[in-house]
């Protein structure tokens, strides 16, 4: 079907920028023709569509997927006047491209990478209005590891288990339970008006390739010998390529030992650390099982557990020790700092 390119003119504005095409009244020819969609025209490394948290199937071993940047997404649907968990596009790495069949209002966050609209630069954090037959590129990411792409409007992709989050390794949710590939089109339901803003500077979070992340000792903590300590404490570890939406795998000059006894498979969430024999700890993330059997050394915090999306093989990770008590106040402080930005808490 050939592209309509009938609505390349600006909106028209009366205070802020409506999406009514100028030329047919509606909402855009694509609107009017039943043809409101997004195309893939470049997926990169992997491209999913995240939404919420699938909730309350642990027990049956699903996990509960969603973004692996928690708050990135919900910065970039705050952009567009939506929903903090509606669902979005997640690029890896090597960004991404798309091609817009109508009229709506767009934002990307997450890591720091260049963005263009028809090959023009492009702000992050910001609300960019895009018209049928825009072509915007996320560029590969210079720091962090994830991109998020939000809409003023509805992808309409399927609901498993009350999410629309891919869950890759179980092959459901999101677009047919799988990555985004090269020609796909994801239709667009509700596209509204929404007023053109900027997350404020303070709010923007900034990531490199040093990662500290603020962890409470777990299960098997005490089996950690005082090397297995300096190591991730001082030393810190390097981000290997065995990386995926399901962990991260650290490594460095020495092995982090623990002696913990055998013991049965036990609960593990995002942000458990654990410690195979071999010595390379790995950080579960948001597709990881629901069940362990390696010793359970640490788990990270939860205000910092957005930053665990954003390690990118070759960061410097090194952890920080933090009581209970010192992590339920960083999360207070954490849901404080963005509480007259965002609707609510989501970290």
């Amino acid at each position: 079907m050939a592209l309509d390119r009938s609505c390349r003119e600006p909106f028209v504005q009366f205070g802020k920028r409506d999406p009514v095409c100028p030329v047919c009244g509606a909402k855009s020819a694509c609107h009017a023709l039943g043809r409101c969609m997004i195309e893939v025209l470049n997926a990169g490394l992997q491209t999913t569509i995240q939404a919420g948290v699938r909730e309350g199937h642990r027990h049956f071993g699903v996990p509960g997927s969603g973004p692996a940047d928690l708050l990135s997404m919900s910065l970039a649907n705050r952009l567009v006047g939506a929903d903090a968990t509606q669902p979005v596009f997640e690029m890896t790495l090597t960004g991404a491209s798309f091609r817009f069949h109508s009229a709506m209002i767009v934002s990307v966050t997450g890591a720091e990478a260049g963005v263009s609209l028809n090959g023009v630069e492009a702000p992050m954090h910001a609300s960019i209005l895009v018209s049928a037959g825009d072509e915007l590129e996320v560029a590969p990411a210079r720091h962090g590891c994830r991109s998020y792409l939000a809409i003023s409007g509805r992808l309409n992709v399927s609901e498993f288990l009350g999410s629309r989050s891919t869950y890759l390794p179980g092959g459901f949710g999101g677009h047919e339970g799988r990555a985004l590939k090269a020609g796909d089109r994801i239709e667009v339901s509700d596209v509204r008006s929404v007023d053109e803003v900027e997350t404020p500077r303070e709010l923007r979070p900034l990531f490199n390739d040093n990662v500290l992340l603020q962890s409470c000792p777990s299960s098997e903590f005490e089996f950690l010998n005082e090397d297995g300590q300096t190591i991730l404490f001082e030393e810190g570890l390097k981000a290997t390529t065995r990386s995926s939406r399901m962990g991260v795998e650290l490594s460095g000059d020495r092995a982090v030992s623990c002696n913990a006894p055998e013991k049965q498979s036990s609960p593990v969430f995002p942000g458990s650390v654990q410690c195979p024999p071999e010595g390379k700890p790995f950080i579960l993330l948001a597709d990881a099982q629901t069940t362990g059997g390696y010793p359970h050394i640490l788990q990270v915090i939860r205000s910092d557990r957005f930053q665990l999306g954003q390690i990118k093989p070759g960061a410097r990770v090194r952890f920080v020790l933090r009581t209970p008590d010192e992590a339920a106040d960083r999360l207070r402080a954490r849901w404080e700092a963005y509480s007259d930005w965002l609707s609510s808490p989501v970290i």
